[in-house]
């Protein structure tokens, strides 16, 4: 497939405006030689030596102000455009550097004419990769690699500058009958690049009837101008509990989670433009919406406040640079009919009235969530561990007057290291409320990883209420398929990995306040005292796994269930 993936790269360049290419012999590097020679959009022009074709590729693009296309084969031919590429880099002059490379199994053995090339120009270059051997696997990225490698070179708030791709190939080099993937839009590449001078991006927004907002972490305040413009555009917004969304306005919704599981539902409500803010939500049912969206034909909009290209799904056609603020303020005061709001708003309702009817009022996962954040106020923080705290905080939250700033580790999702996180975060946070407490939700493995750091907290003068969710184990694995090969052992040794030793008789050893709780009135009754009283507080809920998974999906099924019978009486 490296044809196809070379001539795709070569297409999508064409279509961003790409005019040159400046290519060096090699046998390695001829599927991308022979891609950039076919077309008829980019000029090639041939040079033997490669420290000479750098700079001839430089010189064409500091008048240009494009980026050319250098391209060589693996080896010491790579190693000479070190020279060019560290001009290019401190001329601020944009360049796209391809070198080919032998497959990974072909490192380390002394395979001919090979070297470590990742990390070249790692020094001197904007943006590199090393993308895998082109497969059936990865074809979807293929454009989205090279628009994302044209906008770094032009586009970056650092200036102009030099990327680098590093391309494997695997013999055959070159195969017959090559397939190259679509691109996105006629005439239009697969990215477009927005910031504040942008015009169209906003008319077009402004003029959809239905749009959709999906609302992650951010380090961005929600102000109520930013919420009424949603409700002005008729824009439904599922917010996460992070979101700064997550209160009771004529727009935020929170029981997605459940309406969205039905396929009939999501056929229904499919919108015509996604505005995605903040870091993605937990929820491999929202993220699957909106990718059925995209390939739907939905315009999907990532606005970040930082150049941070955040596109896991390759699904994003439109990245906004600038604050969340700055995007609504754009969009104008156009008005649009509410009925999708109002339908959303009712499939909200009642999904939210089937899980709780389905879930009722004995002490679990979901309803300690639920109460954690509706106690918080805004002086208060929450900090959720990853894994199934933020899950059950973004399915089971309720959308709430005043809502606290929720916290976590979620930039590569890990568990280890939350309750110092959790310290941390709690002393800036009191330091800037004197009066206001911190509240960790936290899962008994995450719990164990950072136990250590138990000891400096009864002495920390904070307020602090730990809430562990004890299931003797991993519970987020008893959501996921299971290897059918593993025994129900295996599986607890290997997946669920319960531990040994007491939870309640470890706090106290810690000497902190510890208790046990298995009543929803019992727990509330702690939650008051930690009110009136603060200090340190360490609650452990205990519950079974298998039951926790059973509840959550008959509270989804039953909220899923009422929303298709609103619809089924409805329409939308």
């Amino acid at each position: 497939m490296n044809l196809g993936f070379a001539l795709s790269l070569v297409s999508e360049w064409e279509l961003a405006g790409v005019t040159d290419a400046v290519i060096s012999p090699g046998s390695r590097s001829g599927p991308m030689a022979v891609a950039l020679g076919h077309s008829t959009k980019i000029s090639t022009h041939v040079v033997l030596d490669e420290r000479s074709a750098g700079f001839y590729a430089l010189g064409l693009s500091k008048v240009s102000g494009l980026p050319t296309v250098v391209l060589t084969t693996s080896g010491t031919a790579a190693a000479n455009l070190r020279p060019s590429v560290t001009e290019a880099y401190h001329g601020g002059v944009p360049m796209i550097v391809l070198t080919a490379d032998r497959p990974l199994e072909a490192h380390k053995f002394g395979a001919a004419q090979t070297m470590e090339q990742e990390e070249l120009f790692s020094d001197v270059v904007l943006f590199r990769s090393s993308p895998s051997i082109p497969d059936q696997v990865n074809k979807a990225h293929w454009r989205g690699l090279a628009s994302r490698v044209f906008h770094e070179a032009v586009s970056n708030p650092f200036g102009k500058g030099p990327v680098h791709l590093n391309l494997a190939f695997r013999e055959p080099l070159v195969e017959d009958n090559p397939e190259i993937t679509p691109a996105r839009m006629l005439h239009k590449s697969w990215y477009q690049v927005h910031f504040n001078s942008s015009l169209k991006l906003f008319e077009d927004l402004a003029s959809t009837g239905r749009g959709m907002v999906v609302a992650g972490e951010s380090d961005q305040s929600v102000d109520s101008e930013v919420v009424a413009k949603c409700a002005q555009l008729g824009w439904p917004v599922l917010a996460g509990p992070n979101s700064g969304f997550r209160w009771a306005s004529e727009c935020s919704m929170g029981s997605f989670e459940a309406f969205l599981r039905s396929e009939k539902i999501r056929e229904l409500i499919l919108p015509a433009a996604i505005v995605l803010l903040g870091s993605d939500l937990a929820s491999r049912t929202v993220n699957g919406f909106v990718a059925q969206a995209a390939q739907g034909g939905a315009r999907i909009v990532r606005v970040s406040n930082a150049w941070y290209w955040r596109d896991p799904q390759n699904i994003v056609s439109d990245f906004y640079f600038g604050s969340v603020a700055s995007f609504f303020s754009r969009l104008g005061s156009v008005g649009h009919p509410n009925a999708y709001l109002e339908k959303l708003r009712e499939l909200d309702r009642v999904a939210n009235q089937g899980i709780w009817d389905s879930i009722g009022k004995d002490l679990s996962d979901p309803l300690v969530a639920a109460e954690i954040f509706s106690f918080a106020n805004a002086s208060d923080m929450i900090f959720s561990s990853s894994s199934m705290p933020i899950r059950d905080l973004e399915w089971f939250a309720p959308l709430c007057e005043i809502q606290p700033k929720v916290y976590s580790n979620r930039g590569v999702n890990g568990i280890d290291g939350v309750v110092s996180s959790f310290h941390g975060a709690a002393r800036a946070h009191q330091r800037k409320n004197p009066h206001g407490r911190s509240l960790l939700l936290i899962g008994d493995l995450a719990l164990r990883h950072d136990l250590g750091s138990l000891s400096s907290i009864s002495g920390s003068g904070l307020n602090l209420f730990i809430c562990v969710t004890d299931n003797s184990g991993g519970g987020i694995f008893s959501f996921l398929p299971r290897p059918v090969s593993l025994e129900p052992s295996q599986y607890e040794r290997l997946f669920a990995t319960p531990q040994p030793g007491d939870l309640e008789a470890i706090g106290r050893g810690f000497g902190l306040y510890t208790r046990v709780i298995d009543d929803l009135t019992t727990f509330r009754a702690e939650l008051g005292v930690f009110r009136e009283q603060g200090g340190v507080r360490l609650i452990i809920v205990r519950s079974d796994r298998t039951e926790n998974v059973a509840l959550h999906q008959a509270a989804f099924d039953e909220g899923k269930r009422r929303g298709e019978v609103t619809l089924g009486v409805q329409g939308i």
